[in-house]
């Protein structure tokens, strides 16, 4: 019987997750929902919209495809990097774990499935 409970196999489980997460967040910048248009409104940052929710879904392509899973979670990093220090700056620290966790599970995701 094949054991499908691997570290590979956890990698991807991770994989999905971050890409989900980030896809929920990504799609609607580049759609320019009403919520993200108030919430780029807010930190003066709107007419980085379109480009940042652009970068995050191709950093979630880049980290699913595993010849490019470092470029991707490379460009996760820099991307909630980024996003953490806007939530510290701008909204006091509102918020701070989610962009740092998920930046920390991208390179978790590309360790196990190395």
């Amino acid at each position: 019987m094949r054991n499908i409970f691997t570290l590979k196999n956890l990698g991807w489980l991770v994989t999905a997750l971050v890409s989900f997460m980030l896809l929920m967040s990504g799609i609607p910048k580049v759609f320019g929902t009403e919520e993200m248009v108030k919430n780029f409104t807010s930190t003066n940052l709107l007419p980085y919209l379109g480009l940042v929710g652009l970068l995050e879904v191709l950093s979630v392509c880049l980290l699913v495809y595993p010849k490019t899973t470092i470029i991707g979670a490379i460009g996760i990093t820099s991307l909630m990097s980024a996003a953490a220090v806007i939530h510290l700056s701008y909204m006091g620290g509102a918020g701070v774990m989610i962009p740092i966790l998920l930046g920390v599970f991208s390179w978790v995701a590309y360790f196990l499935r190395k």
